[in-house]
């Protein structure tokens, strides 16, 4: 009969029994009620959590205590009670104020600490409920004064076995949560949770417990959160527990162990500031005043897939959220279209002349430019007279003719391994670098210089290859724990023990010292090499066996060098422009080296959590030595451009600097983040020659300047084949450099020259991911290569390719945001035409094609991967979209909709087979790009066609709802290599990604019904590689 009853009449009969069986009896209607309530996404559930005021939980929180003192009698009421509870924290914000006002939180300690023996079903919810409370630091301090969080970990050794592990988890989750709040919460509390987990840690690491080392590695982290306090590290040297740490250091074979011991033991001490005036860039652009001026720390599980790596913000993730098809609708609407028809000339007709229109896309926009503020009292330059115009350097170089000078000269370089004749020397740096087409990067000051790399001597070395296998390096060895013992030994003396250790602390380089004199003096192009060598000189003597560094050059990222020791210097990366977070990207000059003496880098400001140095991956280098050898054997493939992966001993460690910045707090006094902590990457590289010029990059580097001379190579070539290819200017960035946008297709057949499809390819929205250039270099050879596939496709299909979405950031060696400051990636729903032009440009294109009713077929975004191997796509499947429920849960509400409204049901079985479609559709397009050949780059296992909240406003989702294309794609190519495949245990090289771009194409011809090639090359899917677990 209860059962029967409103949730307002059980309340009111709970309010008048005293007596527990008749308690049991109401709760358990009452819970079943409160689910049915919430499983429904109605404002039904928002209505019941709405009548629980002070007085309902006071009742609810009286049944709850009788209940408890009960346990054994009344233990499924007991569950169902806290099943309550559970069910008004998801649904009512104010649940813990109103669950702690009433005294429910001590009934739940008091109770929890009693089932902790027994009743293991009733504990797990227990401490699930728990979990949830301990997200309010008044909760942390209640339960440390009930002695519930002691009691836990006091307990938690002599569980029984067959129970450790479920218990011990949530056990970790607890203290870990609890450790988080007691940051902020009275020193007490610090003090006796570092005691208590110090005193676990003992007991479990000397019993003999099965999976300790998992166990023990999760208490650690907890310690290392609880570090940051002074009380928890007077707490850790008063406890002797030092050597302790120490010993399971050097004894566990664990690596995830050894790192988290690791951490503790840098942790231990106070933590240092970063040898900088600041964390921020110290060149920003004033006219851009935007409040996304600071990202928020990464969690380790994030990542730059499509982001990556910048958080994504909660506002950003609210416009996604809230953004309708309706609301796009009318913002489409006006927006005049028809100025971006000049985008299309496959749609002219042959005797029709190009007409370029004044748009707002093709017009010169104001051009923002870069400004240097000053970090230290020692000049107070005035913003106003920073400002250069890009436009004068153009004019002034195209008008004088002056070539664009590199950053060194080459002419005095001599090989030590092969003698090179005069004959074949190479010019020096004073020659016209890619036919004198990369003096459009002289628009932006001061990275107007480019590297030997990008010389075009050098442009053979990058030739597309046919066979990707060329060069491809193995994984370097994992570092043994040997040896990163060792390097985090040193760490600790040197943190430990300061005064101890003889360090140099010598500043060989600083950009920020290079760049003021700069923006002070505006040296003109002629004397700006000049200018740079003698301030570089007079700031930092070379003296003998002294390394000297640059990055003063496109693409260059380094700071700032300090030497440590003879052979050891310490360096700092520039943040991203308009941030205080620092990426990852690094790409710097060294020169004055020794031959073969090991010289260690230790680049200790990085910050994401995660990272494959170490467990395989090198950085690479160029050396100018072996360049001009390879030159002078008439090499004409694929050389990787130079480049070769180097680096031995190389780690990748928490270390014990900080920022700058002061955590910032809500109203409960609660920190919004976590002070940032920094991470420190190090190798050691041995030189093949003495005086080289070696650049050291995070990945193969593929930078504006080179973009120009390969469309310059790419139109070439085209005029040898009857296809349309028309290079335009989409639109400008915030520096005024063009945003190139290729069209190409075959010649138009008259029958139907409006019918064909579309496929629109874009690239390098984040500047560190290079490797989706390279992919992008292998889309245009396989188009140009004139083969009957390729004619096939450019007969069927028109192809719109934005190859750098992001040149700003490119050229100024960001990681992943433009001059904004903002990841690109993140307003695909509604960018602004002033901020983010690239964008707002793009998807006008698509929209104007929509428009017209063209076909969208194919949509790829090519990104790059850091924290997972081999190659694979994200797409969108209307099954796995976080906006709609699944279909059993959809089936479920038209039933009771057809009950209520007649519903015949036609329409549910409409979108059900529609959504199936369109899954189907998004997955057979990496299926058949695994199924070209037997040596695919394509992992099958990793693609995911998931569409989560976080990822609304990416690229490929907002194609995806707004088009209705439903091969819209997110194609990530590692950046360390492959642990499966054909591949498996190779290093990415430019080879693989060249092979990757013109297998994307080669899929396309495949699976078009509408190209007429022979599909006898596929192989059966069950015998391609790497099928086990395909999604």
């Amino acid at each position: 009969m209860l059962n029967l009853y409103t949730v307002e009449q059980l309340l009111d009969l709970l309010k008048l029994t005293q007596d527990a069986a008749l308690t049991a009896k109401c709760i358990l209607p009452l819970e079943k009620a409160l689910k049915n309530a919430n499983s429904y996404k109605t404002k039904k559930a928002e209505d019941t959590a709405g009548l629980f005021e002070l007085e309902e939980y006071s009742v609810l929180v009286s049944a709850f205590g009788r209940l408890a003192r009960n346990v054994d009698t009344h233990l499924e009421g007991l569950v169902g009670a806290i099943s309550i509870f559970k069910i008004l924290c998801q649904s009512d914000k104010r649940f813990n104020v109103m669950f702690r006002t009433t005294g429910g939180l001590k009934i739940l300690s008091s109770c929890f600490r009693s089932l902790i023996f027994s009743h293991a079903k009733a504990y797990q919810s227990a401490g699930e409920l728990l979990l949830a409370c301990c997200k309010s630091k008044a909760s942390v301090q209640i339960l440390w004064r009930c002695g519930t969080l002691s009691s836990m970990l006091q307990r938690l050794p002599v569980i029984r076995t067959n129970r450790f592990a479920s218990v011990s988890e949530l056990s970790l989750r607890i203290t870990s949560r609890a450790a988080e709040k007691s940051m902020t919460a009275p020193s007490f509390i610090a003090k006796g949770l570092t005691c208590s987990i110090l005193h676990l840690l003992r007991t479990i690491w000397e019993g003999q417990i099965r999976e300790k080392s998992q166990v023990v590695r999760g208490f650690l982290n907890c310690l290392r959160r609880l570090l940051t306090t002074r009380t928890a590290r007077k707490t850790f040297h008063e406890q002797h527990s030092l050597p302790f740490i120490q010993n399971i250091a050097d004894t566990t074979v664990n690596e995830e162990l050894f790192e988290a011991c690791a951490a503790v033991l840098l942790a231990a001490f106070p933590s240092k500031k970063l040898p900088l005036p600041s964390m921020s860039n110290p060149l920003y652009v004033p006219s851009l005043i935007l409040p996304l001026s600071r990202s928020s720390p990464r969690s380790p599980d994030s990542d730059d897939v499509e982001g990556t790596e910048v958080a994504t913000q909660p506002s950003e993730i609210g416009v996604a959220a809230s953004a309708s098809r309706s609301s796009l609708k009318q913002k489409s609407d006006a927006i005049d279209l028809k100025t971006y028809a000049q985008f299309f000339p496959e749609l002219r007709c042959p005797d029709e002349e190009p007409k370029v229109k004044s748009s707002k896309s093709a017009s010169l926009r104001r051009r923002h430019s870069l400004v240097f503020r000053p970090q230290s009292s020692t000049l107070q330059t005035n913003p106003s007279k920073s400002k250069l115009e890009p436009k004068k350097y153009l004019q002034s170089s195209r008008n004088k003719k002056e070539p664009l000078r590199s950053t060194c000269s080459i002419s005095n370089i001599a090989t030590s391994t092969e003698k090179v004749s005069s004959d074949e020397k190479l010019q020096s740096s004073d020659q016209h670098l890619h036919n004198g087409l990369c003096i459009t990067s002289n628009t932006y000051f001061p990275y107007h210089r480019v590297a030997h790399p990008d010389l075009e001597q050098f442009s053979c070395l990058r030739v597309v290859g046919s066979d990707s296998r060329l060069l491809s390096q193995p994984m370097s060895p994992a570092t043994r724990l040997e040896e990163r013992r060792a390097t985090v030994k040193d760490e600790l003396k040197r943190v430990s023990k300061p005064d101890n250790i003889t360090l140099l602390d010598k500043v060989v380089y600083d950009a920020d010292e290079i760049l003021r004199r700069l923006f002070a003096r505006k040296p003109s192009l002629e004397d700006f090499e000049e200018f740079l060598q003698r301030t570089s000189h007079e700031l930092w003597p070379v003296t003998t066996g002294q390394l000297k560094f640059d990055s003063i050059f496109e693409s260059g990222n380094l700071r700032k060098a300090i030497q440590i020791r003879p052979h050891e210097y310490d360096l700092l990366l520039f943040s991203d422009i308009g941030r205080s977070m620092t990426g990852q990207w690094f790409y710097f000059q060294i020169t004055n080296m020794q031959a073969n003496v090991p010289y260690r880098f230790n680049i200790i400001n990085c910050q994401k959590p995660a990272c494959f140095f170490g467990h395989g991956m090198q950085p690479v280098c160029f050396s100018l030595n072996d360049a001009m050898v390879l030159i002078s054997k008439g090499s004409s493939s694929c050389q990787n451009g130079g480049w070769k992966r180097k680096g031995t001993n190389i780690s990748y460690y928490r270390n014990n600097y900080k920022d700058n910045i002061p955590p910032q707090k809500d109203t409960e006094g609660n920190r919004k983040r976590d002070i940032a902590r920094f991470y420190t990457l190090t190798f050691t590289l041995k030189f093949d020659h003495a005086d080289d010029i070696v650049y050291v990059a995070y990945h193969f580097p593929y930078t504006f300047s080179t973009l120009q001379g390969n469309l310059l190579k790419w139109k070439e070539k085209a005029e040898s084949i009857e296809v349309l290819f028309e290079t335009q200017t989409l639109t400008q960035t915030l520096a005024g450099l063009p945003v190139s946008l290729i069209t190409i297709t075959g010649s138009a057949r008259p029958e139907a020259p409006q019918e064909k499809p579309y496929v629109v390819l874009t690239a390098r929205v984040h500047p560190s991911e290079s490797n989706s250039s390279y992919v992008m270099d292998g889309v245009m050879d396989f188009l140009l290569s004139d083969t009957q596939d390729s004619r096939t496709l450019l007969r069927e299909f028109v192809f719109k390719i934005v190859p750098m979405l992001n040149p700003d950031g490119v050229i100024c060696g960001n990681s992943r945001c433009s001059l904004a400051g903002v990841d690109l990636n993140r307003q695909w729903t509604s960018p602004s035409p002033d901020i983010f032009p690239t964008i707002y440009h793009t998807k006008n294109l698509m929209d104007y094609l929509h428009n017209l009713g063209k076909e969208l077929y194919l949509f790829v975004d090519l990104h790059g991967h850091s924290n997972q191997k081999n190659i694979f796509f994200y797409g969108c499947s209307p099954l796995n979209d976080w906006q709609r429920p699944n279909i059993e849960e959809e089936e479920g509400f038209a039933i009771f909709d057809r009950r209520d409204n007649g519903d015949n049901g036609e329409e549910l079985t409409k979108r059900i087979v529609s959504a199936i479609d369109s899954d189907i559709d998004a997955k057979g397009f990496p299926l058949s790009m695994k199924r070209i050949s037997s040596t695919s780059t394509i992992s099958i296992r990793q693609c995911s066609y998931e569409v989560q909240q976080v990822r609304e406003t990416c690229g490929r989702v907002t194609v995806w709802r707004r088009f209705g294309c439903p091969r819209s794609y997110t194609l990530e190519s590692s950046l360390c290599g492959f642990d499966s495949g054909p591949f498996q245990g190779q290093q990415m090289a430019i080879g693989h990604l060249h092979q990757t771009g013109r297998d994307l194409l080669k899929a396309l011809v495949k699976q078009s019904p509408k190209c007429s090639s022979d599909k006898s090359g596929e192989l059966p899917l069950q015998n391609c590689p790497d099928q086990e677990n395909p999604r």
